[in-house]
Parts: structure tokens; sequence; C-alpha cells
């Protein structure tokens, strides 16, 4: 099509193709540059989860050390634990099931008796 208005309108049909070009090119960046820039924004946010995990598991790491060392609970204790927390969510995979309506953790009542995980108060 631009190579008709060239034909007919000599210099200036090419100025107009140029022109048309320009605009599809700017057009073409500035959808890169929105494209690139959340890029970057997922990019840092997946580095802030990522300090975020690695805050959490030093945090569960020291807790469970803490409980251990304690003997508040004992280690196989403390694993069978989460063995039943991880059945929770209906499958036992080793992690817990993120609620994708409430995008949080489910957590489902449950009483605990005293001296099950933890000392009992005299």
């Amino acid at each position: 099509m631009g190579w008709m208005r060239t034909i007919l309108l000599g210099d200036i049909g090419n100025r107009l193709d140029i022109a048309d070009a320009e605009r599809e090119i700017s057009m073409v960046r500035a959808a890169h540059e929105r494209s690139a820039s959340k890029i970057r924004s997922r990019d840092q946010q997946i580095d802030a989860m990522r300090d975020e995990i690695g805050r959490q598991k030093l945090a569960i790491q020291a807790l469970t050390r803490f409980l251990v060392d304690r003997e508040i609970v004992s280690a196989s204790e403390l694993a069978d634990f989460i063995r039943e927390v991880d059945d929770e969510d209906g499958v036992v995979d080793g992690k817990m099931s993120i609620d994708p309506v409430k995008k949080g953790l489910v957590f489902p009542k449950k009483d605990i008796e005293d001296g099950t995980f933890r000392k009992s108060h005299p």
C-alpha cells in the first residue's frame, strides 16, 4: 500500500510512509518498554519473595532447634506432628496447600491435648 502512495505522490508519499513507519516504531518501542518494566517489577517481587522465604526458613530452623534443644518436644514427636499437619490438606507432600480464594494457609481447628507435642503445666 505504501508503494502506491510513493508512485502517486512521489517525495510526499515517501515522507508519509516514513512518518507511518516512525509512528509504528514508536508504538512498538513503547509496548516493549511497558513489557520490560513489568518484567523488572516481577523480578523485584520474586527477589523480595526469595528474601522473605530465606528469613522464614531461618526462623523455622531456629525455632525447631530451640524446641528440640530445650526438650520441649522430641525430634520424633515434631516429625510426627509435621506429618499430621501435612495430612490436614489431604495430601502428604511435605508442604501446606494455599487456599486460592483466601490466598493464605488453611488452618483447620484442632484441639491438642496437654502433654501432646507440648509440656503440660503443673
